[in-house]
């Protein structure tokens, strides 16, 4: 192993904690938040703050590809050493995204108007105040949407340091606002959403700022629009937007279809589940961001076998972080169940074991994802991916319609995405000199035998 390699590993580890210290806090923080706002507006308030938000996260859903896209982008071109592309890969992303929040804003603000007058319940003499909170949730989208090119230079430039203590600033802001508005007499939900707006701007301000002083190829310049850059940008987020849209299908189908056949109390066992299991996945997420950065630079800077082997030693480590949180939620699910709720809904221990199961089985491959997108070719594998993760819900419907039991649908959930594991390393095959032998004896078969001891000792 190179001097340079080592000190990436040791820059993995930094950044890894980074991010580990920043989810904690960020988490226990966010708990408390959500409290403290259900006390100061009140449960009808709350709620139109919901459905409000229900309506500009779903956009999230395709904003978030170009953003991803951008990030991608932005690390290749910093890994290829080439400054001159990067300034115009950083200003043309700054542009597509002013035009992007532009387009966003004219069709939420067309979609939000007829939704919350036509199709949502809003209570009497609220709907003064759900206007504004959806005007200043667009102008927040927008601002973020103007803000992501800078966050993909502090992720690519693999300062998650600055990153960690940006989102617990913000998080903490967040809560300051809710103390505010305890102590005003006037309307609260109206002033929460100006304040929103206020602190998407102190962001904003903030890492411009922060990038305008410490990199250099950030120098925003209006006329600056490559087309062939957006071309790629434009092609790249739409396969990535195909992989997201199967992933909801999966996901919110298999709800559906467990309200359908089961009915409402499955779903809040269900609901339960995915609330653990996603705290747990945040906190297995900060390594593949700790990975990816350097992942994809080694690829552009033509280092394609350290790439794969750096893949290959991040898909251990993430089996390895999520076996930790595995092994004690499955053996005392209705401990911590019982500890945190009081009453446990009717099999919400099973689902919750099959929940961690699902994501383990997901994460496991993120970082061989991010290898297929530092190369870059991804349409060929969106279009497999997507047939592969999108015959869930069929097998789903076909299985609860014969009869199976609830729990069928994880079964179904979890064989699928490891399916889609051979169809990652035929196309991997394709465009790399990947090969998965290597893969099983370096990363599949360690995390097995750590697995296999980690459950076999507790249980005897």
């Amino acid at each position: 192993m190179t001097a340079d390699h080592t000190q990436n590993n040791k820059r993995i580890a930094k950044n890894t904690l980074a991010l580990y210290f920043r989810s904690l806090v960020t988490m226990v923080i966010g708990l408390y938040t959500g409290r403290v706002m259900l006390q100061a507006l009140g449960v009808d308030n709350y709620g139109v703050n919901a459905v409000v938000g229900g309506i500009i996260s779903f956009s999230a859903l395709i904003t978030s590809t170009m953003s991803a896209a951008i990030s991608r982008y932005i690390t290749f071109e910093l890994g290829r050493g080439d400054s001159d592309k990067l300034r115009i890969m950083f200003s043309t992303s700054v542009n597509a995204q002013i035009v992007m929040s532009i387009i966003a804003a004219i069709a939420l603000e067309v979609v939000g108007v007829w939704f919350l007058n036509t199709q949502a319940s809003i209570p009497a003499g609220r709907m003064t105040a759900a206007s504004w909170v959806l005007h200043c949730s667009i102008i927040s989208l927008a601002i973020t949407l103007v803000s992501s090119p800078y966050d993909a230079l502090i992720v690519a430039h693999e300062r998650m340091g600055i990153y960690a203590y940006t989102s617990i600033a913000e998080s903490a802001m967040r809560l300051i606002i809710c103390f505010i508005i305890m102590g005003f007499g006037g309307d609260r939900l109206i002033l929460l959403a100006i304040l929103g707006v206020v602190v998407s701007l102190i962001m904003r301000v903030f890492y411009g700022w922060y990038c305008g002083r410490h990199f250099k190829e950030a120098r925003y310049s209006i006329d600056v629009f490559d087309k062939h850059l957006l071309k790629e940008l434009s092609a790249f987020s739409g396969w990535n937007l195909v992989n997201n849209c199967t992933w909801v299908f999966a996901t919110q189908g298999m709800s559906m279809l467990i309200n359908v056949f089961f009915g409402v109390v499955y779903n809040a066992s269900r609901q339960i589940a995915a609330t653990v299991n996603g705290a747990a996945q945040s906190f297995v997420g900060n390594f593949t961001m700790a990975f990816s950065p350097q992942i994809t630079k080694s690829y552009a800077a033509g280092e394609i076998d350290y790439a794969i082997a750096l893949a290959n030693r991040g898909s251990k480590f993430i089996w390895l972080m999520m076996l930790v949180l595995i092994v004690p939620i499955c053996m005392e699910a209705e401990t911590l169940l019982h500890l945190w709720l009081g009453t446990v809904p009717t099999m919400a221990p099973l689902f919750l074991r099959l929940a961690m199961l699902e994501s383990l089985t997901v994460d496991f491959g993120q970082n061989l994802f991010k290898l297929i997108q530092a190369d870059g070719r991804v349409k060929g594998y969106s279009i497999h991916a997507a047939i592969c993760a999108g015959m869930i819900f069929p097998l789903a419907w076909i299985a609860y319609y014969l009869g199976a039991p609830v729990w069928c649908g994880n079964l179904i959930f979890i064989a699928d995405f490891a399916a889609l594991y051979f169809v990652r390393f035929h196309d991997m095959k394709k465009l790399m000199p990947f090969s998965p032998l290597p893969f099983f004896k370096q990363a599949v078969l360690p995390c097995l035998m750590a697995s296999a001891a980690s459950f076999a000792v507790p249980l005897l």
